[in-house]
């Protein structure tokens, strides 16, 4: 079990450099220095408890079961799914005037099926567990799905025009309009 220790080693080391950069005193000496550690440290774990809960959600979104889950968490199928099973992001209710509900999807093929949205002028407002809320403009758009862990491209993405649409551990969603005539509708 050294390979355990190192990489607890490792977390406890990462998290306590975030700490230090999250205004916590960084050598704490008398009670009042203690207390906002602890305060500090507490978000943090709120944080933490919601990032998990958001891998959890994008896990079951990719196919992961249940069982699958509860392993990894090192507890049993019933006891996920009765921790995580509600913790989904609902969109909110009712689909209005030229707006639509893109979905159900998954990781693998949300992105396609926003692609081909794009072409119609559809581009996404608002995500939630499996699906996507669109509107429908007069242009093309296009879409995208990046690492929250990459910052700086997001960053990089907005200064070129993109928007972000929504963030949900592990990817922030964003799209960009095109500026082109959107494609006719084929009718059904």
């Amino acid at each position: 079990m050294p390979a355990d220790r190192d990489g607890a080693r490792h977390r406890a080391a990462v998290l306590a450099d975030a700490v230090g950069q999250l205004d916590a005193p960084s050598d704490p000496q008398g009670v009042e220095d203690h207390l906002a550690l602890i305060e500090v440290v507490s978000h943090v774990e709120a944080d933490a408890r919601s990032l998990l809960r958001d891998a959890v959600t994008s896990a079951r979104s990719a196919g992961a079961t249940w069982s699958e889950v509860g392993r990894t968490l090192g507890m049993t199928k019933q006891a996920a799914q009765k921790r995580f099973a509600t913790q989904g992001t609902p969109l909110r209710p009712g689909v209005g005037e030229g707006e639509r509900l893109l979905g159900p999807v998954t990781v693998f093929d949300e992105m396609g099926e926003l692609a081909l949205a794009g072409q119609y002028g559809w581009h996404g407002v608002e995500r939630g567990a499996g699906h996507h809320r669109v509107v429908r403009s007069a242009t093309k758009w296009e879409h995208a799905r990046v690492s929250m862990l990459s910052r700086s491209r997001v960053e990089a993405m907005r200064v070129d025009g993109w928007q972000v649409i929504s963030s949900e551990f592990p990817y922030v969603y964003l799209k960009r309009d095109l500026g082109t005539p959107a494609l006719t509708e084929p009718r059904r």
